[in-house]
């Protein structure tokens, strides 16, 4: 889905700039699509360096699993619920490779510590997707800015909306991930107290 999104908009950028702002832009079909293609690129490294820069050097106090902040609340879920998360959720890359742990599924629901770590996970995914959001405007900067408006902000603008998806994502399964580690202490609490009372 997220190719076929990439591809189809930068269809569309190319033809809009060769249409309607050539003449302006003073740029030949083919380099229009040069720099299209360029800007595609480059937003995608900046989504991976500040991606990296939030997972790896922000510490991991700031998002511990009893952080629920980044978790939507009632009204944001059912929001999300309007907006289709539940139809295209299942779409939308997971990226946990690149931490060597995948987000896609809950596979251990029973174990504290992995859900533990699936909502440090989530909660990471949360600031990095919304940094990508932020810092994916910096390409303006990096093209001739005769085609910084038409070109670059519109790439910019997809690659927001491709990574406020994931936002919605991970921010909506939060609040089931929440629910799930309040039961499981529960559990744990219930064990602990029943081994004391049959010692």
């Amino acid at each position: 889905m997220y190719t076929a999104i990439i591809l189809t908009a930068n269809v569309i950028i190319i033809l809009v700039n060769y249409f309607f702002f050539r003449t302006g832009i003073g740029y030949e079909l083919w380099q229009i699509a040069l720099f299209s293609a360029l800007a595609t690129i480059s937003v995608i490294a900046v989504d991976g360096l500040f991606a990296f820069l939030v997972r790896y050097t922000l510490p991991k106090k700031w998002f511990s699993p009893d952080k629920t902040c980044f978790s939507a609340g009632k009204k944001l879920k059912k929001f999300y619920e309007k907006l289709g998360v539940k139809k295209w959720k299942d779409k939308v890359p997971e990226l946990g490779m690149f931490t060597s742990f995948s987000k896609s599924g809950v596979q251990n629901p029973d174990d504290i510590a992995y859900v533990e770590r699936f909502i440090l996970e989530c909660n990471f995914g949360v600031i990095c997707h919304v940094a990508d959001i932020i810092f994916g405007f910096l390409i303006i900067l990096f093209f001739p800015m005769k085609i910084a408006l038409s070109i670059c902000l519109p790439v910019a603008l997809v690659n927001a909306v491709l990574n406020y998806m994931p936002v919605m994502i991970l921010r909506y399964n939060l609040n089931k991930l929440h629910v799930l580690r309040k039961f499981n202490l529960k559990k744990q609490e219930k064990e602990k107290l029943k081994n004391v009372s049959n010692f």
